[in-house]
């Protein structure tokens, strides 16, 4: 094949029209209510789980774009699993995918642990519905976000 018909077939083929999906889990229906609803306003594609064994066959099954995990789920069936866990067993099944941690308690260190995953950012409860927005914008727009993402996120949000 010549490289001229090589590159028309490249400039006919389109974009997907439709955002990829992003996978939201909290065991907190609230929580996890409250961050889908802020990202459908948004125009995204969402599907819930309010556990880790959820996660895991919606993971395997699906296609996501990002997912959000919330860093201190439950026990589910006597099995102790973090959202770290979770987050690694996500990365597996969707590789390019985009990992947001949230959690209620921040600690320093959790920035290191983000720092260890391929497109992980840590977040601290309550997030603003625009600064989560802006977030994933960024996350999906530039593939990784700036050093700081939650910093830059809240002035843009502003």
């Amino acid at each position: 094949m010549d490289a001229e018909r090589f590159g028309s077939m490249v400039t006919e083929i389109e974009p997907p029209a439709e955002p990829a999906r992003i996978l939201v889990v909290d065991a907190y229906g609230h929580s996890r209510e409250g961050l889908s609803a802020s990202l459908r306003v948004g125009g995204y594609r969402v599907e819930t789980a309010a556990g880790s064994w959820e996660a895991i066959q919606k993971a395997k099954d699906g296609h996501f774009g990002l997912a959000i995990i919330d860093v201190d789920l439950p026990p589910a069936h006597g099995v102790v699993m973090s959202g770290w866990d979770l987050a690694r067993i996500f990365r597996a099944f969707q590789p390019g995918a985009a990992i947001i941690l949230v959690t209620a308690e921040w600690r320093p260190e959790l920035r290191a642990q983000a720092d260890g995953l391929h497109r992980a950012r840590v977040v601290e409860k309550p997030i603003h519905p625009g600064e989560l927005r802006a977030l994933v914008k960024a996350l999906q727009s530039e593939g990784v976000a700036s050093a700081d993402p939650l910093d830059r996120v809240k002035r843009e949000a502003r």
